[in-house]
Formats: structure tokens, sequence, C-alpha cells
């Protein structure tokens, strides 16, 4: 099974980076403390890692339970429903000078999606072993976060991704 998947391989994607305008418009009107510390993150500064920029708006908990902050979305919270087996969706901020230390997720059967909603300039990006790719606006990466990752935000703003887990077996 590859890291990174194609895109195009799965139905919901182009209705997904076709509702970006809509997405960016709401996370536009959240604020910043709006956002939590990320429940997956250690929040800690160790061996040149800097987690503690790494902030979540949950949308969608585990099983698709909608959030309390999910009202204030309602356009994304359409978008995160179109989506075949979707596990969890939240809005992922990484702040200027956040690097994520290499991890992976434990959980078989389940991709992730990320649509980039705001990117700056700079060294922004995803690694996967050798394989570094880099956020393009209202483009969606998928990929199988069982595999070791990192990210980094070495930009001068925060970089947000609409990020959603969802299930391999509903989503073809």
């Amino acid at each position: 099974m590859p890291a990174f998947h194609d895109p195009a391989n799965f139905a919901f994607v182009p209705r997904l980076q076709a509702a970006h305008p809509r997405i960016l418009a709401e996370l536009t009107r959240l604020d910043a403390h709006d956002f939590v510390a990320s429940p997956d993150s250690l929040t800690t500064v160790a061996d040149g890692y800097d987690e503690t920029g790494w902030r979540w708006f949950a949308l969608f908990d585990d099983g698709a339970v909608p959030t309390t902050g999910a009202a204030r979305c309602p356009e994304t919270m359409r978008a995160c429903r179109e989506v075949p087996g979707l596990v969890n969706a939240g809005f992922s901020m990484l702040r200027p000078g956040t690097h994520l230390y290499p991890h992976q997720g434990e959980r078989d059967g389940v991709l992730r999606c990320h649509l980039p909603l705001l990117v700056p300039n700079g060294d922004v990006a995803l690694r996967i072993a050798d394989d570094v790719r880099h956020w393009q606006l209202g483009r969606c990466l998928v990929f199988d976060d069982r595999f070791v990752h990192d990210a980094w935000n070495r930009g001068g703003s925060d970089r947000v991704v609409l990020l959603l887990t969802f299930s391999t077996a509903e989503a073809r």
C-alpha cells in the first residue's frame, strides 16, 4: 500500500475542493482562541521539534459525531458529510516555527485527507520517508498516516488544513 494516494481515486475529493472558498470563509470567521492544543500532540519542544504551535478546531469527533463548535461552520459540515466513512474532521493549524516530530497513526483501514485552506510562503510541508509534499491551496493530499511522517511550517504565518480521517472501505 502506498503512503500517498492519488486524490483522483476518491469521488468526494472534487466536491471537497469545490467547497474550498466556502470552507475558507468559515475558517476566517474563527478566532485563534477557538483553536486548542492538538489532542494528538505532546505539545513539547525536544530534539529540534516544536509542537507547541499545533492547534486544532474539532468539527467531528471519532465516529463522526458533530462537536459543539461545528454549528459555527455549516458549509464545512455539509462538505464533510459528503465524505463516505468519515471518522473525524477538524481544522488543523500549524503556527509559524512548528515542526511535528516523526510519528505515525495506528488505525488500519483509514486514510487522512488534507484540504489546504491557508498556506504561507516558505518551507511548509509534509514528509513520509523521502517523499516531501508541499500543500497547495484548495488541492487535497491523501495519505496513510500509519507511515512515519512529520510536518512543519517554516513560513511566516499560520498553515491551516481541513483534516479528515475516513474509512477506505467506504470511500472509493
